[in-house]
């Protein structure tokens, strides 16, 4: 069919190799981006039914205008369009966003960035409209579709309406398109433009992403922020903390709160936690609710760097890149003029988007798995173990350069694994729960003793560091790791005798300049303001939209994403409850309007792009 006669191509082999190289451009470009993000997308048939699809549909013009300048200039508009997402995701970790097409001009001012955004690989593009060119030099278009518009017409609808059909049927089963490229991205999450193509990521944004901060928008958002309650953290007590120079958060994963203290056959879970939490100078919450949604991790530092809920759906990293927040970090940074935020990770900073969420958030270096030695590998995706990281951790904030004396460091650590289900080496295990317990439980426990040695082999040598002398540390989890086994298990009376039915994580800050055990349940959302007072950042304007421990206001309960109550609300008046469940969608206005860069607030700008 392909075969070329005297360098004269059919009408036939022309819309073929017209349309055959730009599907194969969507399929180099997907498999670009693959190489930095994941290979998932190639796993779904719909992803090549659409391609072909969105070739068809820019090939269809040429029946018209019959013309080699229009396949060639198609093909180098691609070429430049596909190119100019692969550069955007090198840094933001996602395509463009439809409305920054329209501010294309600012990219004058960032030659530099531009260029360095290229890579070797993305010479393929022209190259293969030169191969087409090459191939249709001698070819005339005119002729060669001269009276056959109206054959040519009926087969390319079918080309474009059969593959249309199938994806149509598929999205209809699936809910809709919302609820379709929703399940996608929340299961892939940078999967979307893959298998919808890029169009259709726009539709996406344009249907279901940003909306416009109007003033009846507005007044809806103050509304609520007026009614939330003042804090009412007695003066004494502000006047008893000195604010720690500078603060490390652990935020291990998956860590539940039920294990600290708990002991089977003997032998303790998490004795280093257990010693910890026993400290006078400890603030220790066990019955933090865990209120991620489908973002999971990185729900969980938007909570406590923001002291916003979630979305409603997906992940915010990516629906709204480049969001102002007002933050933890910022507030840090507004305080201290030396002050630097920063954050390792064992993943890669793609994952969930965690490098554009650092920068929103205001955090100025990102350490992520190429900057680690990966010398104790555990989980399914042999990520870093949680001894080495925190090991490796301590070796690079006791230099200068990364965390200075008598200077003022604001430092997070997310650990992985705890991830599920909860794999480690034998190696690297030193209990062995006893067989009569469910495998998966039987390994969380033990891999939650694994966590508890790393953090008390690092409190223990950053306490013997004089640097760190007014440092406080802060664990806590990122959500609750058992999941839909809770409910099967908890008929055991035994397990049901250590494990609690509540999805808890705890909160504990050692060397806190508050000792205090706090028994009652607090939300994920109550943890920003917490470290707002524990920090001495009480002054800054935004508290979030919890209330911390400190406050003797604050009730004894919290809200789940599906609305359900948790704790003592006994004290609450219905009005109460129902604001603290209309938190979560006013959280998710906030969100989508980018209502804080309407906001002049202390600090208020981003972190360093590029890290």
């Amino acid at each position: 069919m392909l075969q070329i006669k005297n360098g004269q191509l059919s009408a036939k082999q022309l819309f073929a190799w017209f349309i055959g190289t730009l599907y194969f451009k969507f399929l180099l470009f997907d498999l670009i981006w693959a190489f930095a993000t994941t290979f998932s997308g190639f796993q779904f048939p719909l992803g090549y039914l659409t391609k072909l699809m969105l070739a068809t549909l820019l090939a269809a013009p040429l029946l018209g205008i019959r013309s080699r300048g229009w396949i060639i200039g198609i093909s180098l508009a691609v070429d430049a369009w596909l190119v100019a997402n692969l550069m955007y995701s090198r840094t933001y970790y996602t395509v463009i966003p439809f409305s920054s097409y329209l501010l294309a001009g600012n990219l004058a001012d960032f030659t530099g960035s531009v260029v360095e955004s290229l890579r070797w690989s993305d010479i393929l593009f022209p190259l293969t409209t030169i191969v087409l060119a090459f191939i249709i030099r001698h070819t005339s278009v005119k002729k060669v579709l001269a009276g056959k518009t109206k054959h040519f017409a009926k087969v390319l609808s079918l080309l474009f309406l059969i593959p249309g059909i199938i994806v149509a049927g598929w999205i209809t089963f699936k809910g809709g398109f919302k609820k379709a490229y929703e399940g996608l991205i929340q299961s892939h999450v940078t999967c979307g433009a893959a298998v919808y193509t890029i169009p259709a990521t726009w539709v996406f944004e344009q249907v279901y992403g940003t909306s416009a901060l109007t003033p009846e928008v507005e007044e809806r958002i103050e509304t609520w922020l007026d009614s939330q309650p003042e804090s009412t953290v007695p003066d004494s007590v502000k006047a008893s903390i000195t604010p720690p120079d500078n603060i490390i958060i652990i935020l291990a994963e998956s860590l539940e709160s039920w294990v600290i203290g708990t002991e089977i056959d003997g032998i303790e879970i998490t004795p280093n936690l257990n010693r910890l939490v026993a400290e006078d100078s400890t603030l220790y919450a066990p019955n933090m609710l865990t209120q991620v949604r489908g973002a999971r991790s990185i729900d969980a530092q938007l909570l406590m760097h923001t002291g916003l809920f979630p979305v409603a759906y997906g992940s915010y990293s990516h629906r709204f890149p480049h969001t102002t927040y007002a933050s933890l970090d910022k507030a840090w940074k507004h305080k201290y003029a030396d002050g630097l935020s920063a954050s390792f990770t064992v993943d890669k900073k793609i994952v969930w988007n965690a490098a554009v969420a650092a920068q929103d958030f205001g955090i100025d270096m990102l350490l992520d798995k190429p900057y680690f030695n990966l010398d104790a590998a555990t989980g399914p995706r042999k990520r870093l173990g949680d001894h080495s990281l925190l090991r490796q951790s301590a070796e690079r904030i006791e230099t200068e350069d990364l965390f200075k004396t008598d200077g003022h460091t604001l430092l997070q650590i997310v650990t992985y694994s705890g991830h599920s289900p909860f794999i480690i080496p034998d190696s690297l295990r030193q209990i062995t729960i006893d067989e009569r317990f469910p495998k998966r439980l039987k390994r969380y426990m033990e891999v939650a003793n694994y966590t508890d040695r790393a953090i008390g082999t690092f409190v223990d040598r950053i306490r013997s560091n004089p640097k760190f002398a007014n440092t406080m540390i802060v664990i806590t989890g990122d959500h609750e790791g058992i999941g839909a086994d809770r409910a099967e298990w908890l008929k055991d009376a035994e397990i049901a005798s250590f494990m609690s039915a509540g999805q808890f994580t705890p909160l504990i800050a050692v060397n806190s300049p508050v000792g205090l055990k706090y028994d009652g349940v607090l939300g994920q959302i109550d943890l920003y303001p917490t470290l707002l007072d524990l920090a001495g950042l009480d002054s800054y304007p935004w508290r979030g939209m919890g209330r911390s421990i400190l406050d003797p206001g604050k009730k004894p309960f919290a809200v789940t994403p599906a609305g359900e109550v948790i704790g003592d609300a006994s004290t609450a008046t219905p009005q109460e409850i129902a604001h603290a469940k209309e938190g979560y969608n006013i959280a998710d206005i906030i969100i989508s309007t980018n209502y804080f860069s309407h906001k002049d607030l202390p600090a208020n700008q981003n972190g360093l792009y590029g890290i």
